[in-house]
C-alpha cells in the first residue's frame, strides 16, 4: 500500500505539471469516461480521501505531542480543513500558481523551524524580501554564495543558542548549589585529608598506584568502580564481573584518574561537575554539575 501511495503522489506532481497551459485538460478527460467508470473513479477518489483523513488524524496526534497546551487547546479541525481544500483546489492548469504554492508551503515550513530549531527570530515578510530580491534577478552568478551565507548563518545561530542553553542551565539554582558543595566538600579534602588536585581540577588520593606502566587514553583496560554522591550514596558500581573498557570512554574525570594508576592500582577521585556530566547532568541520578566520587581499581592494562 505504501509503494501504491508514493506512486499515487508522484504521479499527481508530474500530471499536475503535464496539465499546465491546458486550460480543459481536466474536462475532456472525463469525457472519455463511461458512466460506469466515473462512478469507480468516485469511489477510489473517496477511499483515497478517507485513507489520508486516517493519516491526517495520526500526523495531527504526533504533532499535538509537541504542542503547549494552549495551541492543543486551540487547535481547530475545521481551520484544518479549509486550509487542506484550499491546498487540494489551486489551480494546477497555471504552472506559476502551482510553483508558487509549492515554494511558499516551504517558506512557512522554514518560518516556523528556524525558530524552533535554532533558537532565533524568522520573520516570514524578511523572508519573502529576501525571495522577492533574488527571484528578479535576471540571473545568480553564483548560487552557491546564498546557501553558503545561509549555512554560515545558521551555524552563528546554533552556536549562540547553545551558549544561552548551557549559560542558562550553569546558572541555575541545582547547578549553583552543587558546585557551590561539591567545591567545599574537594576543599575540605584537600586540606585535611591528604587528597591532591590536578591543574584540571580532579582531586585524587592513590592507594596503590599499581605498576610503573601507567595507563594510557587508547589502552583497553579491565576496572572495577564504585560511583558515590559526596554525601556518600552509591548511585553505581561494578558488578560481581569486573568491567572491560577503552581508558578514554568515560567521563573525562574519570579518564584522568585511570591514566594515574597502573596495573593493580587504586585511587579515589573526586569529580568536579565541569569534568563530569556538566550543566546537564545524566538524570535522574547525577544532578546539574554535580561533583562525583569514584573508588577505582585497575586489574589489568589489555
Amino acid at each position: 500500500m505504501k509503494k501504491v501511495v508514493l506512486a499515487l503522489c508522484a504521479a499527481g506532481l508530474l500530471t499536475g505539471l503535464s496539465a499546465c497551459g491546458k486550460k480543459d485538460s481536466a474536462k475532456a478527460a472525463t469525457d472519455t469516461y463511461t458512466a460506469e467508470e466515473i462512478a469507480f473513479g468516485d469511489s477510489l477518489a473517496e477511499a483515497y480521501g478517507q485513507m489520508m483523513a486516517v493519516q491526517a488524524q495520526q500526523q495531527i496526534q504526533q504533532y499535538k505531542m509537541y504542542m503547549a497546551s494552549g495551541q492543543t487547546e486551540d487547535f481547530d479541525v475545521d481551520k484544518f480543513m479549509k486550509a487542506a481544500k484550499k491546498m487540494a483546489e489551486v489551480d494546477t492548469a497555471d504552472i506559476a500558481t502551482f510553483l508558487g504554492t509549492q515554494m511558499g508551503l516551504q517558506l512557512w515550513g522554514a518560518a516556523k523551524g528556524i525558530p524552533a530549531q535554532l533558537k532565533t527570530p524568522a520573520p516570514v515578510a524578511k523572508m519573502i524580501k529576501g525571495f522577492e530580491a533574488v527571484m528578479k534577478l535576471d540571473s545568480v552568478d553564483n548560487p552557491y554564495a546564498y546557501q553558503e551565507q545561509f549555512q554560515m548563518l545558521a551555524t552563528k545561530a546554533e552556536t549562540t543558542a547553545r551558549e544561552k542553553e548551557l549559560k542558562a542551565l550553569n546558572e541555575s539554582p541545582e547547578s549553583v548549589a552543587n558546585i557551590a558543595a561539591g567545591t567545599a566538600y574537594a576543599d575540605s579534602l584537600v586540606a585535611n585529608a591528604g587528597y591532591t588536585r590536578s591543574e584540571s581540577g580532579l582531586v585524587y588520593l592513590i592507594t596503590e598506584p599499581g605498576s610503573d606502566t601507567k595507563v594510557e587514553k587508547n589502552n583497553r583496560i579491565q576496572l572495577r568502580y564504585v560511583g558515590k554522591h559526596i554525601d556518600g550514596t552509591v548511585f553505581d558500581q561494578t558488578r560481581e564481573e569486573p568491567m572491560k573498557s577503552y581508558a578514554n570512554q568515560f567521563i573525562p574525570g574519570f579518564t584522568e584518574g585511570l591514566t594515574l594508576l597502573g596495573k593493580g592500582g587504586k585511587a579515589t577521585i573526586v569529580i568536579p561537575g565541569e569534568l563530569a556530566y556538566g550543566p546537564r547532568g545524566s538524570q535522574p541520578k547525577i544532578g546539574a554539575n554535580e561533583t562525583l566520587v569514584f573508588e577505582i581499581e585497575v586489574e589489568d592494562i589489555l
